[in-house]
């Protein structure tokens, strides 16, 4: 089962970004995890961009990180047994597996399944659009992005139905 996963952070570009947030929705659409970091980063150290877009989208419930781990983790443990996360940055899959600290757990696919070809795709994009359009304008939020992300992952597989 695929994860959809979104990550929010210091900044592009930064030599030692900081985790900011991080959200996973599951392919299915029934589970989905959120947490927000206390201790992973500084206001000071976000760029403008961050300032500007993320920030301000924040929910307001941080969490030290010995006790976000512990709660990924759980959810990690509920989860089925395979799973392999899916995002369109190695950035978001090197930040869970810092969060989830080691070992990994055993159901984690040890690869990401790379969204970026799909984002130049229309019926990709037009769903992650879409999605924001109808349900949620919060782009840059972790797990609302992860959201749209599973949506139009959903709709290019569709979409590959139909030309069979």
């Amino acid at each position: 089962m695929l994860l959809f996963l979104d990550t929010e952070y210091t900044g592009e570009g930064q030599a030692d970004p900081g985790l900011i947030s991080l959200g996973l929705v599951a392919e299915d659409g029934q589970r989905e995890f959120y947490v927000e970091l206390a201790d992973t980063w500084r206001p000071e150290d976000c760029n403008g961009f961050v300032f500007r877009e993320v920030l301000p989208r924040l929910d307001g419930s941080p969490l030290p990180i010995t006790q976000a781990r512990l709660q990924l983790r759980a959810w990690f443990a509920s989860a089925p047994r395979y799973v392999q996360a899916a995002c369109d940055s190695s950035t978001d899959f090197r930040f869970l597996l810092e969060l989830l600290g080691e070992p990994r757990p055993d159901n984690l696919d040890g690869r990401y399944f790379d969204l970026r070809p799909l984002i130049d795709t229309t019926v990709y994009d037009r769903a992650v659009s879409g999605f924001y359009q109808a349900n949620d304008e919060r782009i840059h939020h972790a797990l609302v992005d992860a959201r749209a992300y599973r949506r139009g992952w959903l709709a290019w597989m569709d979409s590959r139905k139909s030309e069979t």
